[in-house]
């Protein structure tokens, strides 16, 4: 009976966190946001996701990044209540592992932002390197830091030109991804072995 409760519990959270994908995506359209079904869906849903914006470390200058951490939350509520519902128990090794996962697809998103954003950068640098405009002058005003940061530690000496710099902070950040990955999926894996 009480497996049965988390089993819908679960699919419950499932559909809720759709709804949330949903909603995110309506955002980005405005005719679809300000109509009826969008203004419902939003008063599902808002509640949630705002409580995730006050969070200040999810925003990185005009970009909110809080709704990958709402959607996260509600993944792991959801493995938690299947889980339990599959095997009558549920254990903090389980809800850690969850919450490790949560938290590296949050960082891993804002990788592959940063990754996508890099590439898009040198391909531009590639195709027209002295033609600018107001996006591409945000876009580097984004990409600099983490550029200054990966040539300066990799790079003492003479400057790099921007082109070897961009290629220089894709490869690192590229291989970090990948490196990460690997070290929190085992990470995770031990814990989860964990008997509690």
């Amino acid at each position: 009976m009480i497996q049965s409760f988390f089993s819908t519990l679960g699919s419950l959270v499932s559909i809720y966190s759709f709804i949330c994908l949903i909603r995110i995506l309506m955002s980005w359209i405005p005719d679809l946001e300000y109509s009826q079904a969008g203004r419902f869906i939003a008063g599902l849903c808002d509640p949630w996701l705002n409580w995730f914006r006050r969070f200040k470390f999810t925003r990185i200058g005009m970009v909110d990044f809080s709704p990958v951490l709402a959607l996260g939350v509600l993944s792991v509520a959801s493995m938690a209540f299947s889980t339990f519902a599959m095997t009558g128990q549920i254990s903090i090794a389980v809800i850690l592992s969850g919450l490790l996962q949560v938290v590296w697809s949050f960082f891993s998103f804002f990788l592959n932002i940063l990754i996508l954003f890099l590439i898009i950068r040198l391909i531009y640098d590639l195709v027209s390197r002295y033609s600018y405009s107001p996006f591409w002058t945000m876009l580097d005003r984004f990409l600099n830091p983490p550029i200054a940061k990966i040539t300066a530690f990799f790079h003492s000496g003479k400057p790099l030109s921007y082109r070897m710099s961009l290629i220089v902070t894709l490869v690192t950040v590229i291989v970090l991804r990948v490196a990460l990955t690997i070290g929190i999926n085992a990470l995770a894996a031990l814990i989860r072995a964990i008997p509690f």
